[in-house]
């Protein structure tokens, strides 16, 4: 039958909402009309709300909600879908009822709350069992701020599916506080979409530039939209994670930080997530990629995951992305991921730490300040932050410079400031390059400019009002610590910075500080140190391995400016005032050890290392000499620990602990010093004390080559390591005055490399 042939039958029965239906079905579904199959209006009115598509226009809408509302009001509310054949009714979600819930859902969805409520009371009233109506209910309720009532429709709607009491108890409660997680959320959301709005007429500020405004501006679209319905709650906080990643994947999160602090708020008023199944492995997966020093590619392979259920609430994931952030050069990123953190009060720390030193980094030292305050009251009793606030402090009073004029007369002095307690061979190395400077030319003054900040405007505009900027000593061109984005080794400037120093500009006493098996990911590192050898006067480098590793990466036009520059610290006897060994020959031996990048030093034989240290200590006592530990860090204790485990125990001199000169004085008197750190075989050597090395680093093997002493070095891996140690040790106790004179010898051949650098560089 034709929509006329039923339009006349259902007159002819008297049904003028029949008539209604008929009509408004003919009008929706237009040319389609004659594909209704079944010759009834209601069949007619599904179909037609069935069959024009998802997407349609506000007058359809409208025709359809005044169709039902009509329906639904007709004959007092008795008639309903009853029509003339009287084969329709409520019974059924597949009938009319379930049709008329989805078509008041999509009216929940699109925020017409008003309209909705009128409608599903209605509804309820039909069929007071219906737990999706209940349910439909208890969510506008909750729009509304009634929670009670709402708490009430929730429980009606459950309690089909969970018979025991204190399971559906259990369960309404747990829906009421995700619910009420969300309703916040969601207001969040909407405040910051209204403060969007009124950024550069719609767009959002941040997100609309450099080729990255169309996924983004759909993604503020998708939730935008997805936050004005209050159904839409599971789809918001997709919409808002995806959005959230993709702003911190193309780092542009600054107009976002409203988003991510709402987001995190949803973390701390949701019940907890357990960990993801996948988290582990892809953990596993981006360690094995970062242990390598190719940050980018474990960036590349986290984020394929950040956006999977969960992600965002898991406190390792979070913090693993933003490390890798970091060390792609995505400050904002990494700080706006960590806001995301939550949960316990050490994770709260340690992310709060985190945004502490990134702002340090990037010289934002009053969000800083606030970060490391924030550390210490969500974890009282992490000394790292309180060191911290004080560097930042600091940092903060060097970078206001009233007059650059005012630092014409000094030398800006780039290097790895590890503060007061930090390891001791790099406190002591920025003290012995200024010596060494000054004795070979004349008192200058120094400003110090850490080299793990990012090299920024202020930053050139200062490097272009000294006398000199010097870049070094120590193992700068190290991929793994302090990573970066900018040049891919320590210090963080970039080519486009790094062009515009007009300041002399040299590295020196600088290492190649690669351990084996480590390389440099990519070509960044190259391009850098070739921009910087175009730049520079010269590259000192401390040692003729890190010379030819730098070589090999330059053209050969470059290649003449690497020059050897040996550390400063080989020859401190010979730049700072010390004072000659108390008494020789007191047969005291210290021994170091360094626990940094364990599985490279050791492999998988550090046990084997230890028994062999084990023979070094009882073959030393028994040769009648004594041994104590030298620590430039707390954690090379562990050494002594573990032989403490073994009944032999240690004295420890903790040398980061006291002044420096003290803990100079410590090694000027000791009879020999058995260094595995590069600094506890120089630094000794340089006061003229004998040394041996424990190699685990190929720069130990660089440096006693270089003077002529390869037999003093000792591969940590000999199986005969202890004997060997001992017998070296004990030979070179014995000997230690002319020991002691031939190490004063060697140094008269790094001086003058040292000097003549100084000369070239202030000249």
């Amino acid at each position: 039958m034709s929509p006329d042939s039923i339009r006349r039958a259902l007159v002819r029965r008297g049904s003028g909402l029949a008539a209604t239906v008929v009509n408004e079905t003919s009008r929706l579904v237009g040319a389609r009309a004659d594909g209704v199959r079944r010759a009834d209006a209601n069949r007619a009115f599904l179909g037609a709300v069935e069959g024009t598509g998802t997407h349609l226009g506000a007058r359809t809408v409208r025709a359809r909600r005044n169709l039902l509302e009509h329906l639904l009001r007709a004959d007092g509310g008795t008639t309903r879908f009853a029509l003339a054949t009287g084969r329709a009714s409520w019974a059924g979600t597949s009938g009319a009822f379930g049709k008329a819930l989805t078509l008041v859902e999509t009216a929940v969805d699109e925020n017409e709350l008003p309209y909705a409520a009128g409608v599903v009371e209605q509804l309820v009233t039909e069929r007071p069992q219906s737990p999706r109506a209940h349910d439909l209910r208890g969510t506008l309720h909750a729009a509304a701020g009634d929670w009670a009532a709402a708490r009430k429709d929730w429980r009606l709607a459950a309690r089909r599916d969970a018979t025991d009491p204190e399971v559906l108890r259990k369960a309404v409660a747990a829906r009421v506080d995700r619910e009420k997680a969300l309703a916040t959320f969601r207001g969040a959301v909407l405040r910051w979409s209204a403060t969007a709005d009124g950024v550069d007429g719609g767009d959002v500020d941040g997100i609309d530039v450099d080729g990255v405004d169309d996924p983004a501006r759909d993604l503020v679209d998708q939730v935008r939209a997805a936050a004005r319905g209050p159904r839409r709650g599971d789809e918001l906080e997709a919409g808002v994670e995806a959005l959230l990643v993709h702003a911190a994947v193309v780092d542009r999160t600054d107009a976002l930080g409203a988003l991510f602090d709402a987001y995190a708020g949803l973390g701390r008023r949701s019940a907890p997530r357990p960990e993801p199944e996948w988290l582990g492995r892809a953990l596993k997966e981006v360690a094995v990629l970062s242990d390598d020093a190719d940050y980018p590619s474990a960036a590349v392979l986290l984020e394929r995951s950040a956006t999977a259920r969960g992600a965002l609430r898991a406190n390792p994931f979070l913090f693993t992305w933003a490390r890798l952030l970091s060390a792609t050069s995505r400050y904002g990123a990494a700080d706006a991921v960590l806001r995301l953190v939550t949960g316990p009060s050490e994770d709260l720390g340690q992310a709060r730490f985190q945004r502490a030193r990134t702002a340090w980094v990037t010289h934002r030292y009053a969000d800083g300040e606030a970060a490391a305050r924030a550390a210490l009251e969500a974890d009282p009793g992490r000394r790292a932050a309180t060191r911290m606030l004080d560097q930042i402090r600091t940092a903060a009073e060097r970078r206001d410079v009233a007059d650059l004029g005012d630092l014409a007369d000094s030398v800006a002095h780039v290097a790895f400031y590890p503060g007061s307690s930090g390891n001791f061979g790099d406190v002591v190395l920025p003290m012995a390059l200024r010596d060494a400077v000054e004795t070979a030319t004349t008192p200058v003054g120094w400003r110090p400019y850490h080299a793990h900040q990012v090299v920024d405007d202020v930053t050139v505009a200062q490097f272009n009002a000294h006398r000199a900027v010097v870049v070094g000593g120590g193992g700068l061109f190290l991929p793994d610590t302090s990573p970066n984005g900018s040049s891919g080794w320590q210090w963080n400037v970039d080519n486009a910075h790094l062009d515009r120093i007009t300041a002399p500009l040299a590295l020196f006493g600088v290492g190649y500080n690669l351990f084996p098996g480590q390389t440099f990911k990519g070509t960044l590192f190259q391009e850098s140190i070739t921009r910087l050898a175009e730049k520079a006067r010269y590259l000192g480098l401390r040692n003729h391995g890190s010379i030819d590793q730098v070589r090999s990466l330059l053209p050969s036009s470059l290649e003449d400016k690497v020059r050897y520059v040996p550390c400063p610290t080989t020859v401190m006897s010979r730049v700072r005032p010390v004072d000659a060994p108390r008494s020789t020959g007191a047969g005291r031996v210290l021994l170091n050890a360094a626990f940094d990048r364990s599985s490279r030093r050791f492999g998988g034989s550090y046990q084997d290392f230890l028994q062999e240290m084990v023979r070094l200590v009882d073959g030393v006592r028994a040769g009648g000499a004594e041994i104590a530990f030298a620590a430039h860090l707390a954690s090379d204790e562990r050494l002594v620990d573990d032989l403490a485990g073994l009944d032999r125990e240690l004295p420890v001199e903790r040398l980061y602990a006291g002044p420096p000169d003290e803990s100079l004085a410590v090694y000027r008197d000791a009879s020999l010093v058995i260094g595995m750190r590069g600094h506890a075989t120089m630094i000794p050597f340089g006061l003229g004390t004998p040394v041996l090395s424990i190699v685990t680093h190929p720069k130990m093997r660089y440096f006693l080559d270089d003077v002529g002493r390869p037999a003093w070095a000792f591969d940590a891996h000999l199986p005969d390591l202890g004997e060997r140690l001992t017998e070296a040790a004990l030979d070179t106790v014995a000997r230690e005055d002319e020991v002691r004179r031939e190490v004063h010898e060697l140094q008269d051949q790094l001086v003058e490399p040292v000097f003549s650098a100084a000369r070239d560089l202030l000249a």
